[in-house]
């Protein structure tokens, strides 16, 4: 006689079967460190999770970050990415004085380049990015006060020139040497950086407020949010700065092409300009 195995049995037997096809699938760790995804052009720096790093080793991998986002800016990765020197020197110098926000930005920088390295070629807002990178991380703070003196010669041959940072109240001098000549064309009268004594006509010169003159050496201040001043130098002024920004210095002219210098046998007279904190 044939006899059939109870209903319980028989599920115990179905249920002690291994499934067939399936497998346990786990999830890929992210990748640390140079890694390129499939179609990519080139790698991308991947940084690691810092948060649950000790002190110490988090500091390390921030510096291996920021070393990493630097050589591929620097074009040493031979990836079709170099950024202008200045931009990176400055974007340095910031992340160093700030070496926490380098978690933040290696995290972003990221994301830029996975944009282009998956088929986005124009790096521009990459750069622009990057360009913009101090400004935004020292928003109200002054990283760059005016602590030594700079010297250099006067170009009357171009405009604003020595772009040079200060910030708010630092005490500026800012002087020229009166013994140089030039003349502002082939039939103007020799003068000095004092200018020639005609007031500047409004709206014609850079600067036009009273005390300026034709001729005459001028700066320009620029706040970091776009505010911008042009005042008299002549000689020498004493000037405070009113916000954080830039100041440059330039001949009050409107055109400078022909501008020259006097000339005594095969001297050429030169301007020295010095600017440099107050003593």
């Amino acid at each position: 006689m044939q006899r059939s195995l109870p209903y319980l049995s028989i599920a115990v037997i179905f249920a002690a079967l291994p499934a067939c096809g399936k497998k346990t699938v786990e999830p890929t760790a992210p990748p640390v460190g140079w890694h390129a995804e499939e179609g990519w052009t080139a790698q991308c720096y991947f940084p690691p999770d810092y948060a649950p790093m000790p002190t110490t080793d988090r500091r390390q991998s921030r510096q291996t970050s920021l070393e990493a986002m630097m050589s591929q800016w620097q074009g040493e990765r031979s990836d079709g990415i170099l950024v202008d020197a200045r931009i990176v020197e400055d974007v340095e110098t910031t992340l160093l004085g700030y070496p926490d926000r380098i978690e933040q930005i290696s995290q972003k920088n990221l994301e830029y380049c996975k944009q282009v390295m998956g088929g986005v070629p124009d790096t521009e807002e990459w750069v622009t990015w990057l360009r913009g990178l101090p400004r935004a991380l020292t928003e109200g703070e002054c990283i760059a006060p005016l602590l030594d003196t700079w010297f250099d010669y006067l170009d009357i041959g171009k405009g604003w020139q020595l772009l040079i940072p200060v910030c708010t109240d630092n005490v500026v001098t800012i002087a020229a040497t009166v013994k140089d000549k030039f003349r502002l064309s082939d039939d103007a009268e020799w003068i000095n950086v004092e200018g020639n004594g005609l007031a500047a006509s409004a709206g014609e010169l850079p600067c036009n407020i009273e005390g300026c003159f034709q001729g005459q050496l001028v700066a320009r201040f620029v706040s970091d949010d776009g505010v911008e001043s042009i005042f008299p130098v002549g000689g020498e002024t004493v000037w405070t700065a009113p916000a954080n920004g830039t100041i440059s210095v330039a001949i009050n002219d409107d055109t400078y092409y022909d501008n020259t210098w006097y000339q005594s046998g095969q001297i050429i007279d030169h301007a020295a300009i010095t600017i440099g904190p107050a003593n």
